[in-house]
């Protein structure tokens, strides 16, 4: 066995050789071309960005290196702050070709991170729950402007939206500050296993979302840089830990859900998924349709989480036991209880003689009660 787990290694050091040639290619963009730009024209914050990257990336060299378990993700998080400054040299017409070349270094630095990948496990890592937490703490952020001062929202996001707007996104952001906690506090695998797949669609598509985009977003704002990193790299992040963690299909030894449960998660998944791919493929089509006034860019930032949320029901419809989709029902249930919450504290800007309105409260009551129906009562989610 000994033998084997070794020539196992030795047959993956070169993959991790060739992520840190890779990255040893991009430092004279990464030490001198982007500090550069940063001291002679960028601000005090810009500065202590491309600092802290030159210094972070030498950090992820060191830990392939030295073969540490960090050394992939710290990898990771150094291609999303690479990717971004590729986004804002080739936006703003800076070395356009640079930028295109380095995206596509990258994109084979994530395809060998995917390769190298890393032991599946039982529990929970330290790692996982820096991921959720890293997450948590950018969800809270949003969710409390959202919600306590939606005015304000502007000054914190890359793009500035109506008070409505607001507690709807504070809504969004509570939903996913609540999946984090829970699944910081997660001990299985397997109880985190939906919300992963959730997290990684949810700012995966945000992410897809704002670089096309771009152009309607301004760089001059400082939330633009971070909204890119935490949308480029928590997705890569996600979905590397759910690929690597791909061979832990066992489900808990407990009672089976009820098959009421299972086709409720079943039909919220195509609802949301329906409605999800009309906001991207259509925002201007749902900009008229919507219960209040929309712009496009945020009828397709809208479509992304209802995308998550969709996938991430249907995925939990084929799980086992209620402790697997536990954090996605009680998270969804927030969510549609925070929606409710916001539109009748704006209720005038509701018509109600119109069917979208009564297809918004009605839709977020009825799954509302019933997600609460089934958090509350085991013999509703459990199969006699």
């Amino acid at each position: 066995m000994a033998s084997a787990v070794s020539s196992t290694s030795v047959a993956r050091f070169p993959v991790s050789i060739a992520i840190m040639v890779l990255l040893v290619l991009h430092l004279p963009s990464i030490v001198f071309l982007f500090p550069r730009y940063a001291f002679t024209v960028g601000g005090t914050q810009l500065r202590v960005f491309a600092v802290g990257l030159a210094l972070f990336t030498l950090l992820a060299i060191a830990g392939l290196w030295l073969r540490k378990s960090w050394g992939l993700w710290a990898t990771l998080v150094v291609v999303a702050c690479n990717a971004t400054v590729d986004l804002f040299f080739w936006s703003e017409g800076i070395t356009p070709v640079l930028a295109i070349v380095s995206w596509a270094a990258l994109t084979l630095i994530v395809a060998l991170v995917f390769l190298e990948g890393a032991p599946a496990t039982g529990g929970v890592t330290p790692y996982q729950r820096a991921l959720f937490g890293s997450v948590l703490a950018f969800a809270a952020w949003v969710a409390v402007w959202g919600w306590l001062l939606p005015a304000e929202i502007g000054r914190r996001l890359p793009l500035t939206v109506p008070p409505l707007h607001a507690r709807f996104l504070g809504a969004m952001y509570l939903a996913g500050s609540i999946f984090m906690l829970l699944a910081m506090l997660a001990r299985r695998w397997s109880d985190v296993r939906v919300v992963t797949i959730i997290l990684a669609f949810w700012t995966g598509m945000l992410g897809t979302v704002s670089i096309f985009n771009l152009s309607e977003l301004d760089w001059s704002r400082g939330p633009l840089w971070f909204w890119f990193i935490a949308y480029l790299g928590f997705p890569l992040i996600a979905f590397w830990v759910a690929w690597c963690q791909r061979g832990e299909i066992a489900h808990p030894d407990e009672p089976e859900m009820s098959g009421l449960l299972r086709v409720f998660l079943a039909a919220q998944g195509i609802v949301a998924i329906s409605l999800a791919v009309c906001l991207l493929v259509a925002p201007l089509f749902m900009s008229e349709m919507w219960p209040w006034p929309v712009a496009p860019l945020v009828a397709n930032i809208y479509g992304a989480p209802f995308l998550a949320f969709g996938l991430g029901s249907l995925y939990a419809a084929r799980q086992h036991a209620w402790s697997e989709v536990r954090i996605a029902v009680i998270g969804t249930l927030v969510f549609a209880l925070g929606v409710l919450g916001a539109s009748l504290n704006h209720a005038g800007l509701f018509d109600s003689r119109t069917l979208s309105t009564w297809l918004w409260f009605g839709g977020f009551g009825l799954a509302a009660l019933a997600l609460a129906a089934f958090a509350l009562s085991p013999s509703l989610r459990q199969r006699a």
